[in-house]
């Protein structure tokens, strides 16, 4: 009526593939890691990166408040209308305004620098390996 079955021999089996099917997927996981990694590097990456520059030079120049600067530029200070007021204003604003500028090219030449590390960086880093071995 019952047939028995030889669990011993399902055990083993099962054991070989899972170590089977454990081994595949380490190793297809690896290489397609290694595999996907420049591409990824170079795509997403890269544009998440530029994306992440672009917004920290908007917010830069938002945290300098360049644009306020501009506009009130030829008003005068503290509501000092007459002549001397108008020109120290002037002449402080236009130093305040340097000054701001200066401060936002330093970041966008630090920002430039983070671009050209990251799609220098796997370059420099494979050129490493080349001369080590």
């Amino acid at each position: 009526m019952f047939k028995f079955i030889k669990y011993d021999i399902i055990i083993n089996k099962m054991a070989e593939n899972l170590l089977l099917n454990s081994i595949k997927f380490v190793i297809r996981d690896l290489l397609g890691d290694i595999i996907y990694f420049p591409i990824w590097w170079y795509t997403r990456g890269a544009k998440k990166v530029s994306l992440f520059c672009w917004h920290e030079t908007k917010q830069a120049t938002k945290r300098l408040s360049i644009g306020i600067l501009f506009s009130h530029l030829l008003k005068p200070m503290y509501g000092q209308r007459d002549i001397a007021g108008r020109i120290i204003s002037f002449f402080f604003r236009i130093l305040q305004f340097v000054w701001h500028l200066l401060f936002l090219f330093l970041w966008l030449v630090i920002m430039l620098v983070v671009l050209v590390v990251w799609f220098g960086l796997p370059v420099f880093t494979i050129w490493q390996i080349i001369i080590l071995i």
